[in-house]
């Protein structure tokens, strides 16, 4: 755990200038593909965001969660994702695979109400290639589409809880934040016939950097000695990223060597991206089993399950050379469950066998994309399951979290591309011993 801030610092740096990636040829329109939102843990659920909140998860996706953090318990959540693609149109295949690092953030207590967050997560990511070739009635012309670039989110969360009894807890907070990066989509046209690799390259770079922030609320109650109730909500309202675009074209004799590229022209327009309101709401209900009875002690189990619904009413642009564009909305049902064998883990850590100390999840989610080329509606649906590994040496809050994704994104038509996945999620949460607080008070005599 010494090492553990020296490796977070090296960690953000590296984030800071990761290339977060795609590749889906849909990520092509806007500023790519806006990130839903999970963690290893959220994504073995369903990606059930606004709702899953406990004091050893750090849920930046709604930023009230931040006053349930434990108190002198300092978390450090780190995340990475893979994904393997399959895809098919018209009988045409081919596998692709992308990685990204998820996210980084530093959570902690900063009243017995109140809790802190800061780091960095993706907003949107955009990664793709494809081509055609045209045969003009002389040559053939092959005409190559691709795009590649990200949108980063740093932030900065606080969270209180105007109400926090033993039985009922009520939650606000927010989230801060400023966007930077870019994408980029390129349009490459070369002749492949005649012995000549003469071309065109037209290039658009969209630009985003400006503040943005996002709400968060929560309520729980107990129901009974058994039972809670949990309902979640979260809303980034409508605002503005200030944003340009950069335009230019450029011919060649040789494509291939973008060193002897010529100029034809170059524009940079200012503008602006308006992000329409966006919002998820849901509900988490918790059932403690009846505790079972063992030499020394006893074990009991609980269930957990949830659910939200997610709507985002797309995006819109507005630059002076009028190259605008919009993304329609979209909207997505989410469900998971996670059962624990033993919901008093540190008390009874000596009794319990291994496959009694891990937490288990599963779930289902359902999106309508926001895009419809050709009036041919785009979904994405995958079933999801995940583990979780909690390290109980020396009693401290850290885990490892693995999420697992079998997914299916496309119309259903043969004419459309169509994409099965399989996606893996990695993550950790660090925290520090009871012995080994970060960000002690030291006092001399």
């Amino acid at each position: 755990m010494r090492y553990s801030l020296t490796f977070a610092l090296g960690f953000l740096l590296n984030v800071s200038f990761a290339q977060v990636t795609t590749s889906h040829p849909l990520s092509s329109y806007g500023i790519g593909e806006t990130n839903t939102g999970s963690n290893a843990i959220t994504s073995a659920l369903g990606n059930v965001n606004s709702v899953w909140i406990d004091s050893t998860n750090v849920n930046f996706y709604n930023p009230s969660s931040y006053s349930r953090l434990s108190k002198g318990n300092t978390l450090m959540s780190l995340g990475i994702e893979s994904r393997f693609s399959f895809y098919e149109q018209q009988g045409v295949s081919e596998f692709r695979t992308a990685s990204l690092i998820d996210h980084f953030s530093l959570a902690f207590k900063t009243s017995k109400r109140s809790g802190l967050t800061f780091g960095l997560k993706p907003y949107a990511n955009s990664g793709y290639e494809f081509s055609q070739s045209t045969f003009t009635g002389i040559d053939s012309i092959l005409y190559t589409y691709s795009g590649n670039g990200n949108i980063q989110d740093a932030f900065l969360g606080f969270g209180f809880a105007p109400i926090a009894t033993k039985n009922s807890h009520l939650s606000i907070g927010a989230n801060a934040a400023y966007l930077f990066g870019f994408v980029t989509n390129e349009r490459r046209s070369e002749l492949i016939t005649g012995g000549t690799s003469q071309g065109g390259l037209s290039s658009d770079i969209t630009r985003v950097s400006s503040f943005h922030y996002q709400l968060g609320a929560h309520f729980e109650q107990k129901i009974a000695k058994s039972h809670s109730l949990l309902i979640g909500f979260t809303m980034d309202p409508a605002q503005n990223f200030n944003s340009n675009i950069e335009n230019s074209l450029f011919s060649a004799s040789n494509i291939g060597s973008p060193s002897i590229y010529d100029t034809v022209f170059s524009v940079t327009s200012e503008g602006s991206i308006r992000a329409l309101t966006s919002y998820e709401i849901g509900l988490k209900y918790k059932f403690y089993f009846k505790a079972t009875k063992r030499k020394s002690t006893s074990r009991r189990p609980n269930l957990t399950l949830a659910a939200s619904y997610k709507s985002n009413q797309g995006l819109e642009s507005s630059f002076d050379n009028g190259d605008e564009w919009t993304v329609g909305p979209s909207d997505a049902f989410c469900f998971g469950l996670s059962y624990s064998p033993e919901t008093k883990l540190f008390e009874n850590v000596a009794t319990l066998k291994m496959f009694e100390k891990l937490n288990y999840r599963i779930g289902y989610y359902h999106r309508n994309l926001p895009v419809s080329p050709d009036a041919a509606s785009y979904t994405d649906r995958g079933t999801t399951f995940g583990i979780g590994i909690p390290i109980l040496a020396q009693m401290s809050l850290s885990s490892l979290n693995l999420a697992f994704v079998l997914g299916q994104k496309g119309t259903g038509q043969e004419a459309d591309i169509e994409e099965r996945y399989i996606g893996f999620k990695f993550g950790v949460v660090f925290s520090p011993s009871n012995f080994e607080k970060w960000f002690r008070k030291r006092k001399l005599d």
